[in-house]
């Protein structure tokens, strides 16, 4: 997959409005309890000792000591002691955390019950409080703490209700959570805020119908708030219902054409639907309105990337450079839009001003760059330096390697740079793929087959890997029954995959299936116009009779891609086989 399509499927991601599922990540209760309860709030030994007695300052320095040396029993004894003493509510809520991180849930809840003694208001202790009595799954004392908890916050704090639930999905079963989450809505009846806390929780049960029915009571009770209006659209995106989301969407657009986050839903919708154009129509007109909102930048920019519009997505990402938001991308991208139009020094130029995001990428694209203005050694050095400084982009910068080796007309080398890297790394499946392809290229069809199978052997379900041992049967042997069977496995994994359905047309062609060859085929250069997808629909139109129809789909495919040196050697061959076929029958020999 290219950085491109990469960076296309995440524009929402990197927006941070994803049209992925929105459920609540579903709590495991054997868990242990959330960051947020139990680590300490200051260090004990920060807290002021002015008024403090000898046994007081003692109590809170051993436990201090022991729970730095992990003995978080002596630890809680020293703390409790502390708080009893000083009856100060910070000493009860340390005794409490220190309890709840080693898991003493007794020893909890003593803490939290001198803790509210002493600090009855104390949103925190209610919150813990309730944690310990769903813990034990008491589902009347947690209610009393989380009503108390809400009534504390008298409606300033707008997430409570989600500090609630996410507590409550810390019950031991999804039927308990649920009734607990509803025992708690009913008690707020006109709250928004607790109806879509309790979507979001249903939805993370797959409660959907529940989710769906809480989302549209908060949209009543408050019509002008959009989480729930983008909650609705995702809940339809993950049960797949992908007409009626559209629909709701565009109804809520239609009201709210200016929002920046259902815009940014809708235009991400439409590029999963590859409506690119339109999307990228979509940010546009959000831009009229807000020139300078970045995401919506970003976007445009990926989409006119993704449309071959070069000049457009230079002119966004410039943009987006020139608002100082998201600098890092819009300067590899703008690099991406330069090398497409063959502006070597202004790709370069960019390249190098890429920061953090994008880092390795951008010095790989100058070491491509600099390997194809002859510089081999040079871009070969700087990878291999890329791979002492950032050994988590080591198996890319090998792959790159290996490819402007191979480029180089370098393929020994090339297959030194990969036996190298899986010397140290012998189960990486891209370096395996890409090794088994160069050693089919070199005609060692025993040693491609061989990785081939190793990364079939470890997943199963490696498409690419059984596409790529089937059509190197299907076009290098004669196992064409073996081929078939790798393909349609393929097949059944990725059935909209172009380069599959080359494979299936392929393979049908050695097996005599020429119709059935010729329908796959013309299925694959629809999807993708590729000059060897073309090569082989030709091929199979000529063994049918077909010539003239095989040379309309030649010359088309070689105006479209002229430099395809494989598309030309296939022409060159027919026209050799026309030239004597016209020569023969001039002669008088039969056709």
């Amino acid at each position: 997959m290219s950085l491109l399509t990469l960076s296309l499927s995440c524009v929402v991601a990197t927006a941070t409005l994803c049209a992925s599922p929105v459920v609540l990540a579903r709590a495991d209760p054997a868990a242990p309890a959330p960051a947020a309860l139990t680590a300490f709030p200051a260090a004990a030994s920060s807290m002021k000792t002015a008024g403090l007695n000898a046994e007081q300052v003692y109590a809170i320095l051993l436990g201090e000591i022991a729970g730095r040396r992990g003995d978080m029993s002596t630890a809680f004894t020293q703390y409790f002691k502390a708080a009893q003493l000083t009856q100060a509510p910070q000493m009860a809520e340390l005794a409490a955390r220190v309890a709840i991180r080693s898991e003493d849930y007794d020893a909890a809840d003593q803490a939290v019950r001198l803790w509210l003694t002493l600090a009855p208001n104390a949103p925190m202790a209610q919150q813990v409080a309730a944690f310990l009595r769903i813990h034990a799954e008491d589902q009347e004392g947690a209610l009393i703490h989380l009503n108390r908890l809400i009534e504390l916050s008298e409606g300033a704090n707008e997430t409570v209700y989600d500090d609630a639930a996410a507590l409550i999905a810390r019950a031991s079963t999804p039927e308990l959570q649920l009734r607990l989450m509803q025992a708690l809505v009913t008690q707020f009846p006109e709250s928004a805020e607790a109806q879509q806390a309790l979507a979001s929780l249903a939805a993370g049960i797959s409660q959907f119908a529940i989710a769906d029915k809480a989302a549209r009571r908060a949209l009543e009770l408050r019509p002008e708030w959009n989480k729930p209006r983008l909650f609705l659209v995702r809940l339809l995106l993950t049960q797949d219902k992908r007409t009626e989301a559209r629909q709701l969407l565009e109804s809520f657009i239609v009201n709210t054409p200016n929002d920046l986050a259902m815009q940014m839903l809708y235009g991400q919708f439409l590029i999963e639907e590859k409506e690119f154009t339109s999307a990228r129509a979509v940010f546009e007109q959000l831009l009229n309105s807000q020139p300078k909102a970045p995401e919506a930048l970003f976007a445009a920019g990926i989409l006119s990337l993704q449309l071959n519009e070069f000049n457009r997505a230079q002119a966004y990402f410039t943009r987006l450079y020139d608002t100082g938001e998201r600098q890092n991308d819009a300067a590899f991208y703008l690099g991406q839009a330069a090398e497409q139009m063959n502006d070597v020094a202004a790709a370069l130029n960019w390249y190098q001003k890429v920061e953090e995001n994008h880092v390795a990428e951008a010095q790989m694209r100058i070491a491509v760059l600099r390997a194809a203005a002859g510089d081999v050694a040079a871009a070969r050095e700087m990878l291999q330096q890329l791979r002492i400084d950032s050994p988590e982009d080591a198996v890319m910068s090998t792959l790159v390697e290996a490819e402007i080796l191979e480029n180089a007309h370098q393929a020994e080398e090339a297959m030194q740079v990969l036996n190298a890297a899986l010397n140290e790394q012998p189960d990486a499946v891209d370096l395996l793929y890409a090794r088994g392809l160069l050693a089919i290229n070199l005609g060692q069809l025993e040693r491609g087959e061989q990785d081939l199978q190793q990364i079939i052997a470890v997943d199963a379900e490696n498409a690419n890997a059984l596409n790529a041992l089937g059509y190197t049967l299907a076009d290098r042997t004669d196992r064409y029954t073996e081929a078939l069977g790798y393909i349609e496995r393929a097949y059944k994994l990725k059935p909209d995959e172009p380069a599959i359905l080359d494979s299936l047309g392929w393979v049908h062609y050695r097996l005599g299936h020429l119709e059935t060859a010729r329908d796959y085929l013309r299925q694959a250069l629809a999807a993708f116009n590729d000059g060897e997808i073309a090569a082989h629909l030709g091929e199979v139109l000529w063994a049918m009779g077909q010539q003239t129809e095989a040379w309309t789909v030649w010359n088309a495919s070689l105006a479209a891609h002229p430099d395809d040196a494989d598309l030309q050697k296939v022409i060159e061959r027919h026209r050799v086989l026309k030239t004597e076929a016209n020569s023969n029958n001039a002669k008088g020999t039969p056709k």
